[in-house]
């Protein structure tokens, strides 16, 4: 190879490292991943490896071109970037085998490296999903005006993803610090890329407006930091999104140790051919000079992880989700002294003063999300914050919500506090990639060295003709995922109690689904106990009774209260009523303190009631504390089918108070015919709904 030691004229004003140095990172990130070809068979990896063996040039001469506090954010096939960015090579071993004293405490493995006190975030086993957080790590660097460059890394299979395609309109709509940058080895584990792709990588790139150049000698240090080191810089002074799509080899299979020329999907050929002008192979001179060093290196750093011990069980539940203090949390409750006077407030109207506060308090929260800045503003939740605040901090988003979902963890990952809307609760099944992959696994994933506080808001849109896709009450998938905080306030009180204490205390993420037919209804306050809350993510009782408990969520608090008044005043029977509000956490003593009083249950949802909210409370009673019941639990939820448009169907989809009042009735008095007058409603959207469509 021949290597230029004179600047290019784009080159003028950086200078380019020593080649011997670069040389040596990338001959030590080619005998690291031999060496765990060599130790793979005894087991001591504790994961499937993907081997950057023939790309080492590209992380070396990319990283090369980035000053110390710069981001990476990188695939899987991490190991070359996670040296290349200085990484400690010992603790990498460890992680590899799957050691406490591994970088993510053995939890992390091969696909998921990282090392932030060097820069480079977590990796991740899927495709593309670190994308959006390099783009929200840039967005909160724009923010906060840090300097920083973000740089991704990720595969040409990736830009098939529609994530990829997501991110590169939001950066270049903001003029992101950030360098898209595109390994292309042509292949996306067995399929080449000429079956896979009728675009070319750079052009599709710029018809964004992003400026993106190729490289094809993707072997030669010097020329990736040529090509890498003008557009860090370019992104650094606010020209906005750089892309590189850089040609390089893969030398070995996609996931493993082996070749895998048997498989037929490659030329044995085109490997020889670029294996010919690999500097790691042929630079007998270079090789010489590091070789021993190196080596010596690997072995201490492999001694290092089989001595190190092994996770002990405790860390099988730490790391979890976000931390809920059993101190007072203390809420700063002046934003709402005006309203002391007048302790009435609607929904919606407590929705707006926790955002307006969430803002005020914290100079780097944002609020995004679709229609955040329009002239409903998220039906009044959000209105005008943007003329208040900037639309920096308040913005309207594409229609991407995968990758909005993924850019509030880059910026949470930045110090900023995304808070994240959808419309309606089931448009967020498009962002439950980075959800469920993403957002609820990075501080377990990463052994505790992440906190990821952020607010995801969903409105659940129940009423008026909403149908299959606008009124599902998806709490139960999101509860069931370990990481995850999901609640459902029920009233303004829970509100103003919950959402300053989210934004301003927790340090995880959190799910709010919001009951729409909630919104316009006036509560009243009972402003004594704002701020007040030992513990403001639990379960709250709301009823004193002794005849039957009642556990519910959300609106169906506000329907057991209705049905508790109802069935006292014409039969004398008395309903304890829980709001269970953090459904994914279930205050277990309160809930048994109350059965075992009452002996018997009845759980209202929002949702299905099978596999759900209700079935983890029958689960919780029967399995901790089964004899307390004096009859079978009685469950309420949505009918087992798709939500109808029709109102003679939909009248009957969800329970009503006619069907509420007879369940407890039944229940209590253990007839059928029991006797009780049941009221006439045959929809509570009668009773709560002040609005018709669109929404």
């Amino acid at each position: 190879m021949q290597i230029m030691t004179a600047k290019n004229s784009y080159l003028d004003n950086i200078t380019r490292p020593n080649y011997e140095d670069l040389f040596r990172i990338a001959l030590l990130i080619r005998r690291v991943e031999d060496r765990i070809i060599e130790v793979y068979p005894d087991d001591k990896v504790q994961s499937p490896v993907h081997l950057s063996i023939g790309q080492e040039a590209v992380a070396v001469g990319a990283c090369a071109a980035l000053k110390p506090d710069d981001w990476v954010f990188s695939s899987y096939r991490s190991h070359a970037y996670f040296i290349a960015k200085g990484g400690r090579l010992d603790a990498m071993f460890a992680e590899l085998f799957g050691k406490y004293n591994g970088g993510s405490k053995g939890k992390a493995g091969s696909m998921h490296l990282t090392a932030p006190e060097v820069g480079l975030l977590g990796s991740s086993a899927v495709v593309a999903t670190t994308i959006p957080h390099a783009v929200g790590a840039a967005y909160a660097s724009k923010l906060n005006g840090d300097g920083r460059v973000h740089l991704i890394a990720y595969g040409d299979g990736a830009t098939e993803e529609g994530v990829y395609h997501e991110c590169l309109n939001f950066a270049a709509l903001h003029k992101l610090p950030v360098l898209f940058l595109c390994e292309n080895n042509g292949l996306a584990i067995h399929s080449p890329i000429t079956a896979r792709q009728s675009y070319s990588i750079c052009k599709h790139a710029r018809s964004f407006g992003i400026a993106a150049q190729h490289i094809k000698d993707g072997y030669d240090i010097l020329s990736v930091f040529d090509g890498v080191a003008p557009l860090v810089e370019a992104a650094r002074r606010g020209e906005g999104p750089q892309l590189i799509e850089i040609k390089t080899c893969r030398y070995k299979e996609h996931v493993g140790p082996n070749d895998d020329f048997h498989a037929g999907y490659r030329s044995e050929k085109d490997l020889r051919e670029w294996q010919l002008k690999d500097p790691l192979i042929h630079d007998a001179a270079r090789i010489s000079k590091f070789q021993a060093a190196i080596e010596k290196e690997i072995d201490v750093a492999v001694e290092y992880a089989e001595q190190s011990p092994w996770p002990g069980p405790e860390e099988l539940l730490s790391d979890v989700g976000g931390s809920e203090s059993a101190n007072l949390a203390k809420i700063d409750t002046k934003c709402f002294i005006d309203l002391i006077e007048n302790p009435t407030i609607t929904y919606g109207q407590a929705l707006f003063r926790v955002m307006d506060q969430a803002l005020e308090k914290n100079k780097k929260a944002i609020i995004f999300g679709q229609g955040v800045d329009d002239h409903r503003g998220t039906f009044a939740t959000t209105l005008n914050l943007h003329k208040k605040f900037g639309k920096d901090r308040v913005f309207d988003t594409p229609l991407m919500e995968e990758a909005m979902a993924g850019i509030a963890l880059g910026c949470s990952l930045n110090d900023a506090y995304p808070i994240n809307t959808h419309i309606r609760a089931d448009f967020i099944l498009l962002a439950a990639n980075q959800i469920i992959n993403l957002i609820a696994k990075y501080r377990y994933m990463f052994g505790g060295r992440y906190r990821l506080p952020m607010l995801i808001r969903a409105m659940v849109g129940r009423s008026w003709g909403q149908g299959a896709q606008h009124s599902q009450s998806l709490q139960s998938l999101f509860s069931h995922i370990p990481g995850l905080t999901v609640i459902m306030p029920a009233s303004s009180q829970d509100i103003l109690e919950t959402y300053p204490y989210i934004t301003e205390h927790f340090d995880g993420p959190v799910i709010s689904f919001e009951h729409r037919l909630l919104y316009d209804l006036e509560f009243s306050v009972d402003w004594e106990k704002i701020g007040k809350l030992r513990m403001p993510l639990m379960s709250r009782r709301v009823r004193e009774g002794k005849d039957v408990t009642i556990v519910a969520a959300s609106i169906m608090v506000l329907e057991a209260q209705r049905a508790a008044s109802y069935l006292f005043e014409n039969t004398g029977i008395e309903c304890e009523v829980i709001n269970l509000h953090c459904v994914s956490n279930p205050d277990e003593k309160m809930i048994l303190d109350s059965v075992r009083k009452t002996g018997r249950l009845i759980v209202a949802d929002t949702s299905w009631a099978s596999f759900g909210v209700a079935a983890e409370i029958c689960r919780l009673v029967c399995e901790l504390e089964p004899n307390i019941l004096n009859a079978p639990v009685v469950t309420l939820g949505m009918a087992r089918a798709p939500c109808p448009t029709a109102k003679t169907l939909e009248d009957i989809f969800y329970p009503n108070q006619h069907d509420f009042v007879d369940a407890i009735a039944r229940l209590v008095t253990g007839k059928v015919d029991h006797r009780t007058p049941l009221p006439k409603e045959k929809s509570m959207t009668d009773v709560y709904k002040r609005f018709k469509g669109p929404f």
